[in-house]
């Protein structure tokens, strides 16, 4: 079951962790922290997920969304596990229309994944899905990853 954390102001200039997301068993599913400079929420994930975890996660995550309305999302699965291909439709019918309306700003996705794991073939179809409605990217490497996602927020990042 998701269990909430008490939400703050954030301080200019200074990430701050928002969330975090715990399974049915109290381990940690995905801790979240944004990032005024360039408006970035970022998403690390941890253990094995189920697709049912993964959704709820998702929920919590459309909520934090629309609450700070960052300019870009990174996923960190590198911590993660798991075949998703049953959150799939949920995914792609669900929370991509709803975090297009709630997040009309939302520049970019990044999607960090380990290179030294494979990756599921269910998990890599959800993949294209976000490439087809969003400017999304995979990458294997953290720097990459922040400076593609510097790129695609800039120009609307609000200066600190």
């Amino acid at each position: 079951m998701a269990q909430a954390t008490t939400l703050v102001a954030l301080p200019p200039g200074r990430a701050q962790h928002v969330h975090t997301t715990y399974d049915s068993f109290g381990a940690v599913v995905a801790e979240y922290t944004f990032f005024p400079r360039n408006q970035v929420l970022y998403v690390r994930w941890h253990g094995h997920m189920t697709s049912d975890e993964l959704v709820r996660a998702a929920q919590v995550g459309l909520r934090l969304n629309q609450q700070w309305q960052p300019l870009g999302l990174f996923h960190d699965t590198r911590g993660g596990s798991g075949e998703w291909g049953e959150a799939s439709a949920w995914i792609e019918y669900e929370w991509m229309p709803k975090i297009k309306a709630k997040c009309p700003n939302l520049r970019g996705i990044a999607f960090l994944l380990a290179a030294d794991r494979p990756w599921p073939y269910s998990n890599t179809q959800l993949l294209m899905r976000f490439d087809q409605q969003f400017e999304s990217k995979v990458f294997y490497s953290l720097l990459p990853a922040w400076r593609w996602l510097d790129q695609c927020t800039r120009q609307l990042a609000v200066p600190q």
